[in-house]
């Protein structure tokens, strides 16, 4: 069976545009814009960290539109640069700080050294090879600069056919090693009951056969549509009370991790 192909691969691919944009991302939709309100919501503590490390020219590699919500927020910077693999899935935005250019993660047309932050924010799981994309990220950080990432350890699959991998914070801390990168600031966002939450909510929309999140070639027998009605059940009441426990969840189990890792000064 071959690898999947990663952000290079598919930049080589003869697809017509239209293709290869639906391809990459497949699952615009209402459920994925529910899904990233929901996310910024829940963990405002994303944007604590960004308005305190966020400053100057930034990257945004794969970030899409999240520039609106982080200028919502207020997030501070002078340029946000947004890199998307293919045009299809840039945004369309009137800010004159907001530019947009479409790129390989793996390998940037960008000269080193040249942000003062650059953001990565649930990106990496879309990544085949996520060692060779952070590598990146860091070279065209500045000296001094920092490098914002999110990862999550406990995602349900999404962006189908390209969730590669979850992660956990000794990912981030071994990947930080091997870069030369200081260690700033580390978050865990969530913990396990919020995954139970996550976990019971974010089955329905492969269920339903809502694109992004349904698994090709899955039949689902007499048994699973019978026991269906009783699950929905069991969700309505472990959601409100798994979201409840959150409140004092347990950061071993997290979530998400946010990390801040700093470029140190030649």
């Amino acid at each position: 069976m071959p690898a999947p192909p990663s952000n290079h691969d598919l930049g080589k691919s003869e697809l017509v545009k239209s293709e290869l944009a639906a391809r990459w991302f497949p699952g615009r939709n209402l459920v994925t814009t529910l899904r990233y309100r929901g996310r910024d919501f829940r963990y405002r503590a994303l944007f604590d960290v960004l308005r305190q490390h966020c400053r100057g020219r930034v990257l945004d590699v794969g970030g899409g539109a999240f520039v609106t919500t982080a200028i919502e927020e207020r997030v501070p910077f002078s340029e946000w640069t947004i890199v998307e693999p293919y045009e299809a899935d840039l945004p369309t935005l009137t800010d004159s700080r907001v530019r947009t250019m479409v790129g390989d993660g793996h390998a940037l047309e960008i000269e080193g050294n040249q942000f003062d932050t650059v953001l990565s924010i649930q990106v990496l799981e879309h990544v085949f090879e996520p060692i060779r994309m952070i590598e990146e990220l860091y070279r065209v950080t500045t000296p001094g600069g920092h490098l914002v990432v999110m990862v999550p350890q406990t995602a349900n699959l999404h962006h189908l056919p390209h969730h590669y991998q979850n992660f956990t914070r000794y990912w981030l801390e071994a990947a930080a090693h091997r870069l030369g990168a200081d260690v700033v600031e580390y978050h865990a966002l969530g913990g396990a009951w919020s995954t139970i939450a996550s976990r019971v909510l974010l089955q329905y929309p492969g269920v339903f056969g809502i694109a992004g999140y349904q698994q090709p070639g899955i039949r689902r027998g007499w048994r699973f549509w019978a026991l269906f009605p009783v699950g929905l059940m069991v969700s309505a009441v472990v959601f409100p009370l798994s979201m409840l426990m959150s409140l004092g969840d347990m950061k071993e189990e997290a979530n998400n991790h946010v990390m801040v890792l700093r470029k140190p000064l030649q």
